[in-house]
């Protein structure tokens, strides 16, 4: 458990694996052998073999190969082929969803959509019930001396409530000044949040409505990391699409500012503490949104602690000059390795906001609070079987039931109905690369 994060592009969390490697056998000293093919008898002294001479040879790495393959001893600078800068990755998830909508099934939510008046709330993960494939693709990776390149598609159901250019997930150039620094320019995910849309590395199977209700999916435009020493590194991101990410705002005049600290004084223990500021287009774009983002991620062998806090401010509320929005949302989750092969993740989340954001011309959801159980078995390699248990309860009716009245001036033409709701997945997901 997100939302553990390259430093080269600081713009993910990744959970620690579900499997500890077991440490290889020390190799064999020569001299061991040496002495039993010749106890008890002495080697004469002009054949005595300097210890340093004695040591086994290092074990062969891909360099010697190539030297091998391309009739050098060692490759020299720029003799590496293409591919050696190259990593890639391909994907699948597919699942069978049973939960209490009806009509067109599950409520599929628009690009990073919030609640909307008798539409519902809407998810990123599927679009209905039954059997369904949300997310099928591949990311490419180049990295040479001093630039790089990133492509990452999406296809499938959940595509389109992953991304506003689907099936683009990211698509970058980047430039590496020095070892430290890296800066991308284009569309890439986004650096905030413990969850991420690749669900193998979260607690759980379905993202958090902490995750498509309070946090941006992905920016366009710079985004600067550095390595400020060995536990510290800071991201900065000039982008379009106001707080929430994204493409563009119309009424989003200026760019939105982001920044990131990152502190692991431990190996097993990360600190992340951010923020995404931009004009909210109103007051003449003078008004700025505020929005911060707190990750804690522990991990003790077994167990893995994962926090994540957001908080969004705007200063006015439209209507109301002296109003100020304040929303907030906290999630907890925790993930305890049974085996090598099976593992539990628990979540808990609660999202709301103050009495001028409840009230909002009526456009909120009031309060949720979610709970969710997923059983995880990894089979082989590169395979997670899911299956989970959530439940939603909201204090406003946002969730549809088969009694949803049945209203055509609306643009889904039901009306939820509904303050609770449970549902049941089975996942599989698979992921192979290098």
């Amino acid at each position: 458990m997100r939302r553990i994060l390259s430093l080269a592009v600081m713009c993910s969390l990744a959970f620690p694996g579900m499997a500890l490697a077991e440490e290889p056998e020390a190799p064999k000293q020569s001299a061991d052998d040496m002495d039993k093919e010749y106890e008890g008898m002495t080697p004469p002294e002009e054949h005595t073999i300097p210890a340093e001479e004695a040591m086994p040879e290092p074990p062969r790495i891909k360099a010697d190969d190539m030297a091998k393959e391309y009739g050098a001893e060692e490759p020299s600078e720029g003799e590496h082929p293409f591919l050696d800068g190259l990593s890639w990755q391909a994907m699948a998830s597919a699942f069978y969803r049973l939960g209490g909508y009806i009509g067109n099934g599950v409520l599929a939510g628009d690009y990073n959509t919030l609640y909307v008046p008798d539409e519902g709330v809407g998810y990123p993960y599927t679009g209905y019930n039954g059997f369904g494939v949300n997310f099928v693709g591949g990311m490419a990776q180049y990295t040479g001396d001093k630039f790089g390149v990133t492509v990452d598609l999406r296809f499938g159901t959940g595509a389109p409530l992953l991304t506003p250019l689907a099936p683009v997930k990211q698509g970058y150039v980047s430039y590496l000044p020095t070892e430290r620094i890296s800066i991308d320019f284009g569309f890439f995910d986004t650096i905030f949040g413990a969850e991420v849309a690749d669900e193998w590395n979260n607690a759980n199977y379905t993202r958090g409505a902490l995750y498509f209700l309070r946090q941006p999916f992905n920016h366009m435009g710079i985004r600067s990391a550095f390595e400020l020493s060995d536990k510290v590194g800071f991201t900065f991101m000039l982008t379009d699409g106001g707080v929430l990410g994204g493409v563009t705002v119309a009424t989003n005049e200026t760019p939105a500012i982001g920044w990131q600290f990152a502190f692991t004084p431990k190996e097993n223990i990360g600190l992340f503490v951010g923020g995404n500021h931009a004009a909210s287009g109103s007051n003449g774009n003078r008004d700025w949104e505020n929005f911060f983002d707190v990750v804690l991620n522990v991990n003790i062998d077994w167990f893995t602690l994962i926090f994540n806090g957001d908080y969004q401010v705007n200063p006015h509320v439209p209507g109301s000059a002296d109003a100020v929005s304040f929303e907030y949302g906290n999630s907890l989750a925790f993930v305890f390795d049974a085996s090598d092969k099976v593992s539990i993740g628990l979540r808990g989340e609660n999202l709301s906001g103050n009495q001028d954001w409840r009230d909002f011309s009526g456009q909120s959801y009031g309060s949720i609070t979610t709970g969710t159980i997923t059983l995880r078995y990894k089979p082989v390699e590169y395979l997670v079987l899911s299956l989970e248990g959530r439940g939603e309860w909201a204090s406003r009716e946002i969730y549809y039931s088969r009694t949803s009245p049945v209203d055509d001036t609306v643009p889904r033409g039901l009306i939820p109905n509904k303050t609770q709701n449970y549902a049941v997945i089975l996942g599989a997901s698979a992921h192979i690369g290098n």
